[in-house]
């Protein structure tokens, strides 16, 4: 589950940055428009190469929603499995730490996505580890 929980993070990140980086692009050839640039002397480059990008924007954006389903599944997973015995002493405070990182990253996937997605801090890595090692 742990490693499951950090490869979907890292994904999530990787897809954020790329979405990002279509973007930046995206606003290079507006301003290279605006200053009478251009990429290609081919009538109608600019505005096709603006709808390729803008469609391979949206395919991020849905793969970032997949991964909401996938991040609600192993939170649901997680809680599941925490909940069945809680023995450790930091128990609530491992609890806690794991169901926070996951509501920001919720969060994240949940808004307009323009902010800078949440990585996972080592402290929540050991809390789910701890978590699931708890017999």
């Amino acid at each position: 589950m742990i490693e499951r929980l950090i490869r979907l993070a890292q994904e999530i990140q990787k897809i954020d940055g790329d979405v990002k980086e279509l973007m930046e692009a995206e606003k290079s050839i507006e301003r290279a428009e605006k200053m009478g640039l251009t990429v290609s002397k081919i009538q109608g480059f600019h505005e096709k190469l603006r709808i390729k990008m803008d469609g391979a924007v949206q395919r991020k954006m849905g793969e970032l929603d997949e991964k909401a389903d996938e991040l609600d599944a192993i939170v649901r997973s997680l809680l599941c499995q925490s909940t069945e015995a809680p023995t450790a002493q930091n128990f609530e405070e491992d609890t806690r730490l794991v169901a926070d990182y996951c509501a920001e990253l919720k969060t994240f996937l949940a808004s307009t996505r323009t902010s800078t997605c949440p990585t996972i801090p080592f402290s929540v890595e050991k809390a789910i580890r701890r978590i699931l090692n708890n017999p």
